[in-house]
Protein backbone atom coordinates (compact mmCIF):
# COMPACT_ATOMS: atom_id res chain seq x y z
CA UNK A 1 0.00 0.00 0.00
CA UNK A 2 1.71 3.38 -0.88
CA UNK A 3 1.90 6.48 1.53
CA UNK A 4 -0.30 9.29 0.48
CA UNK A 5 0.13 12.22 2.82
CA UNK A 6 -0.15 16.12 2.37
CA UNK A 7 1.90 18.44 4.59
CA UNK A 8 1.28 22.28 4.22
CA UNK A 9 4.53 24.62 4.93
CA UNK A 10 5.33 28.30 5.54
CA UNK A 11 5.17 28.76 1.56
CA UNK A 12 4.15 25.52 -0.30
CA UNK A 13 1.85 22.66 -0.01
CA UNK A 14 3.97 18.96 -0.27
CA UNK A 15 2.30 15.79 -1.39
CA UNK A 16 4.08 12.64 -0.07
CA UNK A 17 3.05 9.45 -2.57
CA UNK A 18 4.79 6.53 -1.23
CA UNK A 19 8.76 6.81 -0.86
CA UNK A 20 8.61 10.40 -3.06
CA UNK A 21 6.89 13.89 -2.27
CA UNK A 22 5.73 16.28 -4.80
CA UNK A 23 5.73 20.15 -4.51
CA UNK A 24 5.32 22.99 -6.25
CA UNK A 25 8.25 23.63 -8.17
CA UNK A 26 10.58 27.15 -8.43
CA UNK A 27 11.93 28.38 -10.96
CA UNK A 28 15.17 27.49 -9.17
CA UNK A 29 14.44 24.27 -9.80
CA UNK A 30 16.68 22.99 -12.28
CA UNK A 31 19.43 24.27 -10.52
CA UNK A 32 18.43 22.83 -6.94
CA UNK A 33 18.28 19.58 -8.78
CA UNK A 34 21.61 19.97 -10.02
CA UNK A 35 23.12 20.52 -6.12
CA UNK A 36 20.88 17.57 -4.73
CA UNK A 37 22.14 15.52 -7.54
CA UNK A 38 26.01 16.90 -6.59
CA UNK A 39 25.73 15.97 -3.01
CA UNK A 40 24.27 12.68 -3.35
CA UNK A 41 27.44 11.94 -6.55
CA UNK A 42 29.07 12.95 -3.88
CA UNK A 43 27.97 10.89 -0.80
CA UNK A 44 26.03 13.63 1.00
CA UNK A 45 22.43 11.36 1.63
CA UNK A 46 21.38 14.49 4.16
CA UNK A 47 19.54 15.77 1.64
CA UNK A 48 16.31 14.76 -0.70
CA UNK A 49 18.16 13.00 -4.28
CA UNK A 50 15.79 14.82 -6.99
CA UNK A 51 13.38 12.51 -9.04
CA UNK A 52 12.89 15.00 -12.33
CA UNK A 53 8.97 16.75 -12.10
CA UNK A 54 6.04 15.35 -12.61
CA UNK A 55 2.87 15.71 -15.25
CA UNK A 56 1.88 18.61 -13.23
CA UNK A 57 5.31 20.41 -13.72
CA UNK A 58 5.47 19.80 -10.05
CA UNK A 59 9.14 18.48 -8.72
CA UNK A 60 9.25 15.29 -7.30
CA UNK A 61 11.68 14.47 -4.17
CA UNK A 62 12.94 11.58 -2.06
CA UNK A 63 11.23 11.49 1.16
CA UNK A 64 13.08 11.72 4.20
CA UNK A 65 12.24 9.80 7.18
CA UNK A 66 11.89 11.57 10.58
CA UNK A 67 10.61 14.15 12.27
CA UNK A 68 10.45 18.03 11.05
CA UNK A 69 9.69 20.03 13.83
CA UNK A 70 7.61 23.20 13.33
CA UNK A 71 10.01 24.52 16.41
CA UNK A 72 12.22 23.45 19.07
CA UNK A 73 9.79 22.35 21.33
CA UNK A 74 11.46 21.58 25.24
CA UNK A 75 12.09 18.18 24.34
CA UNK A 76 14.64 19.01 21.66
CA UNK A 77 16.73 21.61 23.20
CA UNK A 78 19.35 19.38 23.70
CA UNK A 79 22.72 19.17 23.17
CA UNK A 80 22.78 16.16 20.72
CA UNK A 81 20.78 18.08 18.35
CA UNK A 82 22.45 21.25 18.47
CA UNK A 83 25.52 19.52 17.57
CA UNK A 84 24.24 16.88 14.85
CA UNK A 85 22.62 20.13 13.24
CA UNK A 86 25.76 22.04 13.00
CA UNK A 87 27.81 18.47 12.08
CA UNK A 88 25.04 18.03 9.53
CA UNK A 89 25.15 21.33 7.84
CA UNK A 90 29.09 21.28 7.97
CA UNK A 91 29.42 18.35 5.39
CA UNK A 92 26.74 20.01 3.58
CA UNK A 93 28.74 22.95 2.98
CA UNK A 94 32.13 21.04 2.09
CA UNK A 95 30.34 18.72 -0.01
CA UNK A 96 28.92 21.61 -1.71
CA UNK A 97 32.37 23.40 -2.03
CA UNK A 98 32.84 21.58 -5.27
CA UNK A 99 29.73 21.91 -7.08
CA UNK A 100 30.35 24.11 -9.49
CA UNK A 101 27.91 26.76 -10.73
CA UNK A 102 27.10 28.47 -13.88
CA UNK A 103 26.60 32.26 -14.88
CA UNK A 104 22.73 32.11 -15.39
CA UNK A 105 21.69 29.83 -12.75
CA UNK A 106 18.48 31.36 -11.73
CA UNK A 107 19.08 31.09 -7.80
CA UNK A 108 16.43 32.66 -5.43
CA UNK A 109 18.78 34.61 -3.72
CA UNK A 110 21.34 36.17 -4.69
CA UNK A 111 25.06 34.81 -4.72
CA UNK A 112 27.34 36.59 -1.92
CA UNK A 113 31.03 36.97 -1.41
CA UNK A 114 32.87 35.50 -0.95
CA UNK A 115 31.41 32.50 -2.21
CA UNK A 116 32.90 29.46 -0.48
CA UNK A 117 30.21 26.84 -0.43
CA UNK A 118 26.75 26.54 -1.43
CA UNK A 119 24.28 28.08 1.26
CA UNK A 120 21.61 25.74 2.08
CA UNK A 121 19.91 29.20 3.14
CA UNK A 122 16.97 28.38 5.35
CA UNK A 123 18.72 26.00 8.08
CA UNK A 124 16.03 25.92 10.59
CA UNK A 125 14.48 22.98 12.77
CA UNK A 126 11.44 23.61 10.33
CA UNK A 127 13.66 22.33 7.74
CA UNK A 128 15.71 19.70 9.14
CA UNK A 129 14.58 15.77 9.96
CA UNK A 130 15.36 14.26 13.18
CA UNK A 131 15.12 10.84 14.02
CA UNK A 132 16.18 9.66 17.49
CA UNK A 133 16.83 12.93 18.79
CA UNK A 134 20.14 13.64 16.12
CA UNK A 135 19.97 15.86 12.76
CA UNK A 136 19.89 13.34 9.65
CA UNK A 137 18.81 15.48 6.78
CA UNK A 138 17.87 19.03 5.49
CA UNK A 139 15.19 19.85 3.16
CA UNK A 140 13.77 22.67 1.44
CA UNK A 141 16.66 23.79 -0.60
CA UNK A 142 14.51 26.68 -2.17
CA UNK A 143 16.74 29.28 -1.53
CA UNK A 144 20.17 27.89 -1.64
CA UNK A 145 22.55 29.88 -2.99
CA UNK A 146 26.32 30.36 -3.23
CA UNK A 147 27.81 32.56 0.01
CA UNK A 148 29.99 32.31 2.59
CA UNK A 149 29.65 29.78 5.52
CA UNK A 150 29.32 31.84 7.81
CA UNK A 151 26.22 34.04 6.24
CA UNK A 152 24.53 30.13 6.37
CA UNK A 153 25.69 29.55 10.29
CA UNK A 154 24.09 32.76 11.53
CA UNK A 155 20.88 31.92 10.49
CA UNK A 156 21.23 28.63 11.46
CA UNK A 157 22.44 29.58 15.13
CA UNK A 158 19.67 32.59 15.05
CA UNK A 159 17.00 29.58 14.88
CA UNK A 160 18.74 27.16 16.69
CA UNK A 161 20.56 28.68 19.42
CA UNK A 162 18.01 30.54 19.24
CA UNK A 163 19.35 34.28 19.31
CA UNK A 164 15.56 35.66 19.69
CA UNK A 165 14.39 38.24 22.41
CA UNK A 166 11.63 37.00 24.55
CA UNK A 167 8.91 38.64 22.63
CA UNK A 168 9.58 35.94 19.86
CA UNK A 169 7.03 33.29 20.68
CA UNK A 170 9.93 30.56 19.55
CA UNK A 171 12.62 32.18 21.92
CA UNK A 172 13.90 30.04 25.13
CA UNK A 173 16.81 30.50 27.12
CA UNK A 174 18.91 33.65 28.66
CA UNK A 175 21.31 35.51 26.64
CA UNK A 176 23.99 33.61 28.31
CA UNK A 177 22.61 30.55 27.48
CA UNK A 178 21.83 31.63 24.51
CA UNK A 179 25.70 32.47 23.57
CA UNK A 180 26.70 29.20 25.34
CA UNK A 181 24.44 27.36 22.68
CA UNK A 182 26.08 29.51 19.75
CA UNK A 183 29.14 28.59 21.01
CA UNK A 184 28.12 24.70 21.11
CA UNK A 185 26.88 25.23 17.86
CA UNK A 186 30.42 26.70 16.22
CA UNK A 187 32.48 24.53 17.80
CA UNK A 188 30.74 21.26 16.42
CA UNK A 189 30.52 22.84 12.93
CA UNK A 190 34.45 23.71 13.28
CA UNK A 191 36.32 25.92 10.74
CA UNK A 192 37.23 28.12 13.24
CA UNK A 193 33.99 30.35 13.28
CA UNK A 194 34.35 32.32 16.13
CA UNK A 195 31.87 34.53 18.28
CA UNK A 196 31.63 37.18 15.44
CA UNK A 197 29.38 34.89 13.78
CA UNK A 198 27.02 36.78 16.54
CA UNK A 199 27.85 40.08 14.41
CA UNK A 200 26.54 38.36 11.25
CA UNK A 201 22.91 37.44 12.24
CA UNK A 202 21.95 41.07 12.62
CA UNK A 203 22.87 41.87 8.79
CA UNK A 204 21.46 37.93 7.94
CA UNK A 205 18.19 39.06 9.49
CA UNK A 206 17.99 42.34 7.65
CA UNK A 207 18.69 40.66 4.32
CA UNK A 208 16.07 37.91 4.75
CA UNK A 209 13.38 41.25 5.70
CA UNK A 210 14.46 42.82 2.15
CA UNK A 211 14.11 39.94 0.28
CA UNK A 212 10.84 39.26 1.70
CA UNK A 213 9.59 42.42 1.07
CA UNK A 214 10.60 42.44 -2.67
CA UNK A 215 9.09 39.07 -3.08
CA UNK A 216 5.36 40.76 -1.42
CA UNK A 217 6.36 43.90 -3.60
CA UNK A 218 6.31 41.26 -6.96
CA UNK A 219 2.74 39.59 -5.49
CA UNK A 220 4.27 36.75 -3.62
CA UNK A 221 1.22 36.02 -1.95
CA UNK A 222 3.01 33.59 0.72
CA UNK A 223 5.74 36.35 1.42
CA UNK A 224 2.70 39.27 1.24
CA UNK A 225 0.84 36.93 4.13
CA UNK A 226 3.92 36.21 6.20
CA UNK A 227 4.31 40.24 6.54
CA UNK A 228 0.86 40.94 7.66
CA UNK A 229 1.34 38.05 9.90
CA UNK A 230 4.10 40.13 11.28
CA UNK A 231 7.57 38.02 10.67
CA UNK A 232 8.87 41.09 9.58
CA UNK A 233 8.37 42.63 12.87
CA UNK A 234 10.01 39.62 14.87
CA UNK A 235 13.07 39.60 12.56
CA UNK A 236 13.59 43.38 13.30
CA UNK A 237 13.04 43.26 17.09
CA UNK A 238 15.87 40.34 17.05
CA UNK A 239 18.04 42.69 15.55
CA UNK A 240 17.36 44.87 18.10
CA UNK A 241 17.92 42.51 20.86
CA UNK A 242 21.22 40.51 19.47
CA UNK A 243 22.50 44.20 18.57
CA UNK A 244 21.56 45.20 22.40
CA UNK A 245 23.08 41.91 24.20
CA UNK A 246 26.07 41.69 21.92
CA UNK A 247 28.66 41.60 24.35
CA UNK A 248 26.84 39.31 27.05
CA UNK A 249 26.29 36.87 23.76
CA UNK A 250 30.03 36.78 22.78
CA UNK A 251 31.38 36.64 26.70
CA UNK A 252 28.98 33.57 26.85
CA UNK A 253 30.03 31.88 23.63
CA UNK A 254 34.21 32.65 24.90
CA UNK A 255 33.38 30.87 27.83
CA UNK A 256 31.69 28.04 26.97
Amino acid sequence: MSTQQEFRGGVNTVRRRGDVVHRPASPAAPVIHRLLRHLHDHGFHGAPEPRGFDSESNEVLTFLDGEVPETLTPDLRTGTLLTTAAELLRRLHDTSAMFRTRPDDPWLLPARQPTEVMCHGDAAPYNCVVRDGAAVGFIDFDTAHPGPRVWDIAYAVYRFAPLQGPGNPESFGTPQEQGRRVGDFCRAYGSRIGAEIIDVVPDRLQALITVMRDQASRGNEAFQQHIADGHTDLYEADIDYVRAHRDILRAAFDAG
